[in-house]
């Protein structure tokens, strides 16, 4: 196994800079500068972490490129929003006696990162991705590696898949490497980690036979429902409930930080959707993926519901081929534009932030852990005005 007892050699912090976490501020007073080291400190960690592995894994030539090829993809510049999100709700909840290492709590966000790749990769396939963070998306790199065949494109794709399994089993080994945890907590939060992606794969189940439905046969409920699973659950709520768990929350704290977390990612993922719109206003070569794909998100249904009776026709046209086209797309952006979703779901966003605030300031926690929770809330709200493709 190249990383448990191995890549502890490096030493605590495996070669970052001492003290840096215990350095930064509780949540409730970290700043931008605070955000850009602890996110400096997760790369320099993760690219630490995936090369010192690579020896074991890439004694092949052929192993030695894909390995590289993940490496590139994962350590694009990118939010770290998981990471993040459970280093500063740790720093929040742990107690003073709290033994887990600086390097082990990297370790943990680093597996958070890792897994967060895993699912991009799935996505973008899914998705027809054609660009993530900027550059070729992974199987549109291995495809051009590959030499000219009839059959290239399904190889690349092929090769991602394999790839992204390859960086579930990684997380894993990075989650298990964290020694300082004692070994009882390190299955406990390997089992909340787990459970995590479990709903997500159903969220994206969901996600997929939605698309085929026509949007007259799905209800607002069942999108939210779909949002939640797909991206609240391992996005906000695990990090921070894993984050509670390691510092030694009893399960009633655990059952309060998803009352805040669960409408927090929601509104999370609606601002997604909203900014996706946005930049589909902006240009018409910026097409969003999910439109294109004809998903069934909280905006197309928003507009479905405030449309009359002749122009949800015309939505409901523009989602009924297999694959819409430039001019179903470009009409189906004309009705959402003059349904007035958009404002709609603005409200509903300040509604679910109002709602996850609420949750933190009504919950059991100290004064300081609810400003702390707050402070998390207003972080994941600015990490989804960023761009998507930094996601």
């Amino acid at each position: 196994m190249a990383t448990v007892g191995t890549f502890s050699k490096l030493g605590p912090g495996g070669g970052l800079s001492r003290g840096l976490l215990a350095a930064v501020p509780a949540a409730d007073g970290i700043t931008a500068a605070d955000l850009a080291a602890l996110q400096a400190a997760v790369d320099r960690f993760m690219a630490e972490y995936l090369a010192h592995a690579r020896p074991e894994y890439a004694r092949q030539s052929i192993n030695a490129a894909l390995y590289d090829d993940a490496m590139e993809f994962l350590c694009r510049p990118g939010k770290r929003l998981r990471p993040l999100l459970f280093l500063l709700a740790h720093r929040i909840f742990r107690r003073p006696d709290d033994p887990t290492s600086e390097r082990d709590l990297l370790a943990l966000g680093t597996s958070l990162e890792l897994l967060h790749g895993f699912i991009l990769i799935h996505d973008d396939i899914i998705d027809r991705s054609e660009t993530r963070r900027g550059l070729p998306t992974l199987h549109r790199v291995l495809e051009a590696r590959l030499p000219a065949f009839a059959d290239r494109d399904r190889a690349g794709k092929n090769l991602s898949l394999v790839i992204g399994d390859i960086l579930f089993a990684l997380a894993q080994q990075c989650l298990l490497d964290a020694e300082s945890v004692d070994p009882a907590k390190r299955l406990q939060l390997s089992r909340m980690l787990l459970g995590c992606l479990v709903e997500t794969g159903f969220g994206e189940a969901a996600d997929i036979i939605y698309g085929t439905r026509d949007i007259s046969k799905i209800s607002h409920g069942e999108i939210e429902r779909m949002y939640l699973l797909k991206t609240t659950r391992y996005t906000i709520e695990g990090p921070l409930a894993m984050a509670a768990t390691l510092a030694g929350a009893a399960p009633a704290a655990i059952r309060q930080i998803a009352r805040v977390a669960l409408p927090a990612g929601l509104a999370f993922q609606i601002q997604n959707d909203l900014q996706e719109f946005a930049r589909f206003e902006i240009s018409d070569t910026e097409v969003p993926a999910d439109i294109l794909e004809g998903k069934k998100t909280l905006l197309i249904h928003t507009a479905f519901e405030l449309l009359g009776d002749t122009d949800r026709s015309l939505l409901q046209l523009c989602f009924s081929g297999t694959s819409p086209s430039e001019a179903t797309v470009s009409k189906a952006r004309e009705l959402i534009a003059r349904s007035g979703a958009v404002a709609k779901l603005h409200e509903r966003m300040v509604e679910l932030l109002a709602e996850a605030d609420a949750a933190a300031h009504s919950s059991a926690f100290s004064m300081e852990e609810q400003h702390g929770l707050v402070a998390l809330i207003r972080m994941v709200r600015e990490a989804a005005n960023r761009s998507k493709s930094a996601a």
